[in-house]
């Protein structure tokens, strides 16, 4: 299925004789990330970058060939983090709706797991949190990256939601609610990426640390079983 292949990750660059070069790149990425979430493409210093990276800044150059370059890389970069993040959730989803995914208790079970595998990308992992302000951008005020989000991450995101909710039910009600209700399941764990601060302040937790995590967990499964259980038109 597409969104299967969309979401999975890039290959490695090589090591060996090409190790240098790709701990370059991943420096380079590993500082623009954050300068970009937080001064966007236009006010983003590439001589910042270059020195939080510790190299020259005809290195990003070389390596990019332009800030936009740089960019649009930033993105494609997170999209293989976080698929590599969420790999273990998602690949088994992927190969049950590959061959077809008739049973309705395990696309339940397989759609728990998949928000479970969010959860912990987007909730527990620190890397999420340098991820979200560049991703936020891009909802915002469509840029340069957005194709590039959208195509490999959200698109292929939620339709792989979708399809187990679908599934999950029985193949009953409509694909395109299916849609809707993936979108909205997902988009609740936004109170965690760039609404983190608001959302701890809310709830009056100092940290998130594993209780407040199982917390959000059972909210979400909660949330799915709620989900899985009206189908729309039986109601």
């Amino acid at each position: 299925m597409p969104y299967g292949r969309r979401m999975a990750p890039r290959r490695s660059a090589p090591r060996g004789s090409y190790a240098k070069s790709a701990d370059t790149r991943r420096a380079i990425l590993d500082a623009a990330i954050p300068a970009f979430a937080e001064h966007g493409p236009e006010g983003a210093s590439t001589r910042g970058i270059a020195t939080a990276a510790g190299v020259n800044q005809p290195a990003l150059n070389y390596h990019f060939g332009s800030k936009d370059g740089l960019y649009r890389q930033c993105a494609e970069a997170i999209v293989d983090r976080f698929a590599l993040s969420m790999g273990e959730s998602t690949a088994p989803a992927v190969e049950f709706l590959a061959a077809g995914g008739s049973d309705a208790a395990r696309a339940h079970a397989l759609l728990n797991g998949v928000m479970h595998g969010l959860v912990d990308t987007l909730v527990a992992s620190t890397d999420a949190q340098v991820w979200s302000g560049f991703v936020a951008r891009e909802m915002h005020a469509p840029g340069e990256a957005f194709a590039v989000l959208y195509d490999r991450l959200w698109q292929p995101g939620t339709e792989l939601a979708a399809q187990l909710i679908h599934a999950a039910r029985g193949r009953r009600g409509g694909i395109e609610t299916a849609r809707l209700e993936a979108a909205m399941l997902i988009s609740n764990l936004v109170a965690f990426t760039s609404g983190r601060r608001v959302t701890k302040k809310i709830m009056g937790w100092q940290e998130i640390g594993p209780d407040q995590l199982a917390a959000v967990r059972r909210s979400i499964a909660r949330q799915v079983d709620a989900l899985v259980a009206v189908v729309p038109g039986d109601e």
